[in-house]
């Protein structure tokens, strides 16, 4: 009787049709974006110098005459910053990623580049007999790390022919 009480469904009857896949539709619009990044800290950049050990060598383009035209004098920079040596003042441990992490950082930075001009400019100025400010000076620079310790290098060249061009302006 109970199956006498129920109704059979009729073949007839719609079939409940799913929507068709789509594109979701936006609601709101985010308006800000939030993204992780690592650079490296301005203020950090000078406290790691400060601790760096610093070799300067420098010295003219050899088989040219003195002060011949075209005369370039090279330098290379050279700073080594143990970071066990400054953990103290910074929160990161001074440890081989964060060592990896930041040569990695500083590499492609500008203002590591900019620190290292300024460390090799007085050196070059004094060898080509030029102020410093009439040198434009060209630097390329290499980052790598080795256990705790970051070793920076720039190979600097500046031209006398640039710094005479450079005082006429």
């Amino acid at each position: 009787m109970a199956a006498a009480a129920r109704r059979p469904r009729a073949a007839t009857a719609p079939k409940a049709q799913l929507p068709e896949p789509g594109w979701a539709k936006v609601q709101k619009v985010q308006l800000i974006r939030r993204e992780v990044r690592e650079v490296l800290a301005p203020s950090a950049l000078g406290l790691l110098f400060k601790y760096g050990e610093l070799v300067i060598e420098a010295g003219p383009e050899l088989g040219r005459g003195r002060r011949a035209p075209g005369q370039r004098f090279y330098a290379t920079v050279m700073v080594t910053v143990d970071l066990r040596r400054c953990a103290a003042h910074f929160r990161e441990p001074a440890d081989v990623a964060t060592a990896d992490k930041l040569a990695e950082l500083m590499l492609g930075s500008a203002r590591v580049r900019q620190k290292l001009i300024a460390l090799a400019r007085p050196e070059l100025a004094r060898l080509a007999g030029v102020p410093a400010a009439q040198l434009h000076v060209e630097i390329d620079h290499h980052v790598r790390s080795e256990g705790t310790r970051v070793f920076i290098d720039g190979d600097a060249m500046v031209s006398l022919e640039a710094a005479r061009e450079a005082s006429k302006r």
